[in-house]
């Protein structure tokens, strides 16, 4: 048995109890892993909500409604305001359309090898910058650029079309970026569909068009739905892709609420920070009202 205790180079004290585990039953230090993420989202996010929250309703002559009243209505803050939303809902419907059927091909696949290359070629340029994919799309959509350059040739129109500094340059660049959440929602909903229910729905003398209305598309709603209120969520607070690629009439709520930085106006920003995140909640409110917690799976 002392020989057993030596083995162990020390790690067992005289009692028989690994240091491991003696060090782990120390209530300090079982408390800091919760206690230490805490303080950090207290310092980082808590403490600075109650800070723009403040700053929204605090002017110079204290307690005031004149930011709020502003941003709901003058014009240009409305109108950023449903060009935010808008772009939100192009951006989730295109997604939605490209990765659905990306993903319901990637689960059917019988070959392993045309599921990783599906799956590759929607999640390798994920790694890849955002910044580098935004001025890459810059490039492309310019009016000597590849698509102009290609209509051009085919005889399709004759001189550039303006592709840049529009609402589509911004929808095109942030669905490349925002399809992989998509992609990896549906994905994961459809890996638990049990494929037999298809089998038995041809089975029961469904056509496949039918099988899939009836069966598989009904079961895949919850992927679907998690899938469009990320993407949506994450397309209200771009701000890269509008500035590079959306112009003056393209503005989104992160580019006004920076140019109200810049101004030094930071009571009006922390107003129309405060404005979208509110939206935020109430989607996610509405979500959680109608569908549930899509986020857990069900038991």
């Amino acid at each position: 048995m002392k020989d057993n205790k030596t083995g162990f180079n020390g790690d067992i004290n005289a009692h028989g109890v690994p240091l491991a585990h003696r060090v782990a039953k120390l209530s300090f230090l079982k408390w800091s892993t919760v206690l230490v993420p805490l303080l950090f989202i207290a310092l980082t996010l808590v403490i600075s909500m109650v800070g723009i929250i403040r700053k929204s309703f605090v002017g110079a002559d204290g307690f005031t409604l004149d930011y709020y009243i502003k941003i709901f209505t003058e014009p240009l803050y409305i109108k950023v305001l449903f060009n935010t939303l808008l772009t939100g809902v192009i951006v989730t419907a295109a997604c939605l359309l490209l990765a659905y059927p990306a993903a319901y091909l990637s689960v059917r696949a019988k070959k392993p090898l045309v599921r990783r290359l599906i799956t590759g070629g929607i999640l390798v340029p994920y790694w890849i910058s955002m910044l580098v994919r935004i001025f890459a799309w810059q490039i492309i959509l310019q009016t000597n650029g590849v698509i102009n350059q290609a209509l051009m040739f085919l005889h399709i129109t004759e001189e550039p079309i303006q592709f840049l500094y529009t609402t589509g340059a911004v929808c095109i660049s942030m669905t490349h970026i925002l399809l992989p959440y998509m992609f990896l929602s549906l994905q994961s909903n459809m890996e638990g569909i049990d494929a037999n229910l298809s089998t038995a729905a041809s089975v029961m003398g469904a056509k496949p068009a039918r099988g899939f209305v009836d069966v598989f598309l009904p079961l895949s709603v919850p992927g679907i739905f998690s899938g469009c209120l990320m993407v949506f969520v994450l397309s209200l607070g771009f701000y890269i892709a509008p500035a590079l690629l959306g112009g003056a009439d393209n503005m989104m709520m992160s580019n006004l609420i920076e140019q109200n930085m810049n101004n030094f106006n930071s009571n009006l920003a922390a107003a129309m920070s405060l404005e979208l995140l509110v939206i935020v909640f109430v989607i996610l409110g509405i979500a959680f009202r109608f569908v549930g917690n899509i986020f857990v799976p069900k038991k």
